[in-house]
């Protein structure tokens, strides 16, 4: 995404666009982004740095974990809304606090996009997710985004109490421009040492070829984590899920929040459903055909600048055709450039496009399984939704990434000596470990092999086994 400041102020707070999926969008008062990025600003120089920085930190491994530490926080009228009484956790921070945090990073935000499952917010850089047990923020250009680790471990200790992050994850793609970024950002090595710095734990990987497109990867955690309303090792529980010991240790070593819906249907005589998939995919794409990239310009799709203008290019493009059923809220810029935060259910999906032709680059990250067409745990989704996604940008070459998490923390825990009560009766207790470890098993299986894409030719193959996670990368470049 770029473009260059622009004398039109997004106006008083209105509602964008209709929205589906009971949705609500609405348009906050916005600026240009601060010179020293040189993306919005009288010095942008043409070089656009288009892959993002992206950084994920977990405070808790569950919504249902995650407690508001401060009740009686300041909110103004912009923090209200219809899901107002719906929000908990880190969605409780009100959003003065946030555009404090992203003044940080240098970018500022230009609308937001809310449901009963979490809040979006599009930015003049990329976006923001906040959800009430984690939050996931990535920025393109210049941006300082590693600079904003202390201010979310503060944000997280006031609102949370939490003392610090469950897990955290950082990733990018590598750099066109790397000499443009500011010092922290200029290489690989100084952002591991800084990590390391706030998480002495963790782990940093560089898949794919050093003399091609490849990907940074640093991960740390789940650690132990104690926010106020979870239970100590020593606490009687209470015959609630919530209460329960098997809750409590699920919280501490689950690894995300694969295992929450086995915790609230484990009852006497029932059987556990599947865990909900925790499954992103990335799909990187460089080398963008200049003809489908007319719509990503001022007088292109549309010559109105902002929301209107967003809503013209998804329709001219084909994007509102990717998820047909979501909401979206997406801005196209001047002179060019285009970004857009989607909602369906409790997923996300976030497009973002840097259309000039010497640096080109468009980045599409998505957590939504619509239907059996994008099934984001079987190779044909993913292959169907690559496709889809190809079609609207004609990239000589693509990376496509699938995070998805393991099921062998729940796996250890079900078959461990734990007793569970399963409403108030502890004779059922192995049938529910029964039942979670079957759950856990089906749920750590490797993510299918990518499926051929029409049109391309695969250059690279990894699958990585982390603790916690399994990953799948592939790097395609346009068939001759």
């Amino acid at each position: 995404m770029t473009g260059q400041s622009s004398s039109q102020k997004v106006g008083d707070a209105q509602y964008a666009v209709s929205v589906t999926d009971n949705t609500q969008a609405e348009t906050m008062q916005c600026t240009p982004t601060c010179s020293i990025n040189g993306t919005h600003s009288d010095g942008y120089t043409g070089a656009f740095e288009g892959p993002e920085k992206l950084l994920e930190m977990w405070f808790a491994p569950t919504c249902s974990a995650a407690i508001c530490a401060d009740p009686g926080a300041e909110l103004c009228d912009e923090d209200q809304d219809q899901w107002s009484e719906l929000r908990s956790g880190l969605r409780l921070v009100p959003r003065a606090v946030w555009r404090d945090m992203l003044d940080l990073v240098h970018c500022q935000v230009l609308s937001t996009l809310c449901n009963e499952h979490l809040d979006s917010y599009l930015l003049s850089e990329s976006s923001f997710f906040v959800y009430p047990h984690k939050l996931v923020l990535k920025t393109c250009g210049t941006t300082t985004l590693l600079y904003a680790i202390p201010r979310i471990l503060e944000i997280a200790h006031r609102y949370l109490g939490a003392t610090c992050a469950y897990q955290v994850f950082y990733s990018r793609k590598n750099f066109m421009f790397p000499d443009q970024q500011e010092e922290l950002h200029r290489s690989w090595e100084k952002e591991v040492a800084y990590l390391d710095t706030h998480f002495p734990e963790g782990s940093a990987y560089m898949i794919g070829k050093t003399n091609r497109d490849h990907w940074h990867v640093y991960l740390c955690g789940p650690y132990e984590t104690s926010l106020p309303g979870m239970l100590d090792d020593d606490t009687t529980a209470n015959n609630s899920a919530e209460g329960s010991p098997l809750v409590h240790a699920l919280s501490r070593t689950s690894s995300r929040s694969t295992v929450h819906s086995l915790i609230e249907s484990s009852g006497v005589g029932s059987s556990v459903p599947h865990a909900p998939s925790d499954t992103t995919v990335e799909i990187l794409m460089t080398g963008l055909d200049p003809d489908r990239m007319r719509a990503m310009y001022m007088g292109g799709a549309s010559s109105l600048e902002g929301s209107l203008g967003g809503k013209a290019v998804e329709r001219a493009t084909g994007i509102a055709a990717i998820y047909p059923d979501s909401a979206s809220d997406s801005y196209l810029f001047t002179p060019c450039g285009f970004s857009l935060n989607g909602l369906q259910g409790d997923g996300y999906y976030t497009i973002h496009v840097t259309p000039e032709p010497h640096c080109s680059y468009a980045s599409f990250e998505t957590t939504v399984s619509s239907d059996s067409a994008i099934d984001l745990n079987s190779a044909g989704g993913v292959k169907n939704l690559v496709e889809q996604v190809a079609a609207v940008f004609g990239p000589r070459s693509l990376t496509v990434t699938v995070f998805r998490a393991r099921g062998d923390t729940v796996s250890i825990l079900a078959g461990s000596e734990l007793s569970v009560d399963v409403d108030g009766v502890g004779k059922n207790s192995v049938m529910a470990k029964t039942a979670l470890l079957s759950a856990a098993t089906d749920e750590d299986t490797v993510p299918p092999a990518f499926a051929p894409v029409v049109g391309y030719k695969t250059v690279d193959r990894v699958l990585y086994e982390f603790d916690h996670y399994w990953l799948r990368y592939a790097y395609y470049v346009k068939a001759d």
